[in-house]
């Protein structure tokens, strides 16, 4: 009985021992079994089908050369291309759930804002009078009670908080003339 054929034959393998294989009978005999065993570890269907139609190819092109184990090499290959596959999707997957702080246009002037705030107000405290900078930057930059500052310093708490809402106040008329130059500025 002759077998039609499209590929090369073989001879001497484990499915025919004394007549010639050829590249379709090793098809028909092992693509279900290996899109099963792809199925299963990979979970998607057209991944692999893909897995098992790059394993094909791969023995058409090493066909010519002897193997005692078909099956044993389809199976090994066809997992090495599933790890490879699994490998490729971890790595889209972890781009995928990484998380790029790309500020918007919003969250940007936000930023520069915020920045140009911070540079007025240390602009503001450092030209405050030598006492009472020192008593602001005690109260708010060391987070100093009020009577721990006039114990250290040497001052009546009452003075303590005169320098702290001088501070304060001199800040918020900087910081309102300041933030009308930013809005007139970025509108």
């Amino acid at each position: 009985m002759e077998t039609k054929s499209t590929g090369p034959s073989r001879s001497g393998t484990a499915l025919q021992q004394e007549d010639a294989v050829t590249f379709d009978q090793v098809y028909a005999q092992y693509w279900k079994p290996l899109l099963r065993t792809a199925f299963r570890i990979l979970k998607d269907e057209q991944a692999a089908e893909d897995i098992v139609q790059d394993t094909f190819i791969k023995l058409w092109e090493h066909w010519n050369m002897p193997h005692t184990n078909i099956k044993g090499w389809l199976f090994t290959t066809s997992y090495h291309l599933v790890l490879k596959k699994l490998k490729q999707l971890q790595s889209i997957e972890r781009i995928e759930l990484a998380k790029y702080s790309e500020p918007l246009a919003g969250e940007a002037d936000e930023s520069i804002q915020t920045r140009q705030l911070q540079l007025v107000v240390e602009a503001c405290v450092d030209n405050l009078p030598e006492q009472c900078r020192r008593v602001y930057t005690m109260s708010r930059h060391e987070k100093f009670s009020t009577r721990h500052i006039a114990f250290e310093l040497g001052i009546s708490p009452k003075t303590v908080e005169y320098h702290i809402t001088t501070a304060l106040r001199r800040i918020r008329q900087r910081i309102g003339g300041a933030f009308l130059l930013m809005l007139s500025l970025f509108l």
